[in-house]
């Protein structure tokens, strides 16, 4: 990219817009993930999700999987209580996280695809991943496949997005990463279309000798509301409830026990 003055002042370029398809984050730019998401303390929230499935009766050593693992940290945190597998839509994320799980099984596969592995103890789907999920029809899809895929007695953990209620839109985000070798700043507005909250990023990404890279995407997440979160688990088979105080402020916690 080749970058201009106008009027004493830097013309940044024209930015490349992502609207469509899987997000740049999770594909082609997967190597930005972690770096955005550095504030994370995924030591801390394995910790906090081993002593919950503790009190669930959930032993030691049980076969515990994640739908939409991403680039692995939770599950780089549970292998040191339980076998962990993991699947992700992104093979360039998985590709990240095999370097940290070298031995665990990763496989590409959308959470809607039930799969012919042997059932679990325990699956779990982390970080709002399930609120890209755009329907009552993909969620009940996605659910039922939890379902197929875990043990009669086995648990569903799933931290969802926001409900409608807790959702504020205008809301203005940024995260930043200052390194010798990597400069990142993301900025994020909210706003609300029907049912989905829309989350609009504007990235600007430097590297020694190199341009510097400005690009934006949009990423849509459902608001679910609970009662329907509820209804929805409940058809799949599971008898649920909902804990206030999960990992995350406000996103909340989903506990399901397969009947």
């Amino acid at each position: 990219m080749c970058q201009r003055r106008t009027a004493g002042r830097l013309r940044v370029p024209h930015p490349r817009v992502y609207k469509r398809g899987m997000s740049e984050l999770y594909s082609s730019r997967a190597d930005l993930y972690d770096t955005i998401y550095a504030w994370k303390d995924y030591v801390l929230e394995a910790s906090q999700l081993h002593v919950l499935l503790l009190a669930e009766g959930v032993p030691d050593g049980a076969r515990v999987v994640e739908a939409a693992c991403g680039t692995g940290k939770h599950l780089e945190q549970l292998r040191r209580w339980y076998a962990v597998e993991g699947y992700d839509l992104s093979a360039d994320m998985l590709a990240i996280a095999r370097q940290r799980l070298p031995d665990a099984l990763l496989t590409v596969r959308d959470m809607r695809e039930p799969h012919a592995a042997p059932p679990a103890d325990v699956l779990l789907c982390l970080f709002s991943s399930i609120g890209y999920l755009p329907d009552r029809a993909a969620l009940d899809a996605a659910l039922r496949a939890f379902a197929a895929g875990l043990q009669p007695g086995g648990l569903v953990l799933i931290e969802p997005w926001l409900a409608p209620e807790d959702f504020t839109s205008g809301k203005v985000t940024m995260q930043h990463t200052d390194t010798p070798k990597l400069k990142v700043c993301r900025m994020s507005t909210a706003s609300r279309e029907g049912d989905a909250s829309v989350l609009d990023f504007a990235w600007l990404v430097g590297r020694p000798g190199a341009p510097i890279e400005h690009f934006t995407e949009r990423h849509e997440l459902w608001l679910c509301p609970r009662p329907t979160f509820a209804a929805a688990l409940d058809a799949a088979g599971f008898d649920a409830r909902f804990e206030p105080d999960g990992l995350m402020k406000q996103r909340g916690l989903w506990i399901g026990r397969k009947r």
